[in-house]
């Protein structure tokens, strides 16, 4: 099936998985370590078939355009792995739904689309459904975390993943899939691996680049699964606006409760299955909006 509706629904099924192996693999490794092996792992699968693929070598317009995306990556990925350290992970999902918020006027800012009415209403119905989710905070968090700053992160990573988004979706415009998932590993990597570098110029106590062969599997796998997600994203942000696939964001809450109380015994309150309904609801409508909808623009100012 090649809708983008659909494949987007993937990614996000996937990109719960990955959240809940960071939280697993964070309970022995740095952050930034972990983060680091990630985009390792990621960048050798996105090299591979970049190379394999043949496609024609990156111009230098192109670096400078992924330096800057990459930037936003690393600290957008690195601020909510460690959010969801401090935080229940339906919590930080929660959270990251007020990147669909968002998504709207950065879309119109950096790509001109218009703003289409039946998606901020349904982005404004799904945030509301988070938001009714999220009144039953604290549920499964660790008990050692840090409630404001983990919550704080969880709010910045939102911001940066919703410009990150609308950048994918406007380097699809001349870019292949290889390309964007290769340059989309490689140069947080690159960010990462200097950091590790330089870091004890700036800390006593570095993150370490070497770890157990147990987190190497995990890593290994977490940048499997990274790298498919971003795979399954630029297929996705081809085929369809960005406003228009933003609400599927809200697909993480039920599976990220799952996951939760499946691995680290988080049990949800009943406003959390409450809430995840208004956001499948939230969902469907936009997937379905030419069939339901005379699709209405908001006036351009």
């Amino acid at each position: 099936m090649r809708s983008p509706f659909f494949i987007v629904t993937l990614a996000v099924a996937l990109g719960t998985l990955l959240d809940a192996i960071v939280k697993v693999v964070a309970l022995d490794v740095a952050v930034v370590s972990l983060t680091m092996w990630r985009f390792i792992f990621g960048s050798v699968i996105g090299l591979t078939i970049f190379i394999l693929r043949k496609r024609p070598f990156p111009k230098a317009e192109a670096f400078r355009f992924h330096a800057v995306r990459g930037a936003i990556q690393v600290t957008t990925a690195t601020t909510f792995f460690w959010s969801i350290t401090q935080i229940a992970l339906a919590e930080a999902t929660a959270l990251g739904f007020t990147s669909a918020l968002m998504v709207p006027p950065i879309a119109k800012l950096i790509l001109g689309e218009r703003i289409s009415a039946v998606s901020v209403i349904a982005a404004g119905v799904g945030f509301a459904g988070a938001a009714f989710a999220l009144s039953a905070s604290g549920l499964g968090a660790p008990e050692d975390g840090n409630r404001t700053l983990g919550t704080l992160a969880a709010l910045a990573a939102a911001l940066g993943y919703a410009v990150t988004l609308v950048l994918l979706r406007l380097r699809t415009r001349s870019e292949d899939t290889e390309t964007l998932t290769m340059f989309g590993n490689v140069m947080p990597m690159a960010y990462l691996i200097g950091f590790v570098i330089v870091s004890p110029v700036f800390t006593a106590t570095p993150p370490p680049f070497f770890i157990s062969l147990e987190n190497i599997a995990a890593t290994a796998l977490l940048g499997c699964v990274a790298f498919t997600v971003w795979w399954l994203m630029s297929m996705a942000y081809r085929g369809a606006e960005a406003q228009r696939l933003a609400p599927f964001e809200y697909l993480a809450l039920p599976a990220s409760v799952a996951f939760g109380w499946f691995l680290f015994g988080e049990q949800p309150h009943w406003r959390l299955y409450v809430g995840a309904l208004i956001v499948v609801a939230s969902c469907l409508a936009v997937a379905f909006e030419d069939r339901l909808f005379v699709r209405p623009r908001l006036k351009q100012a």
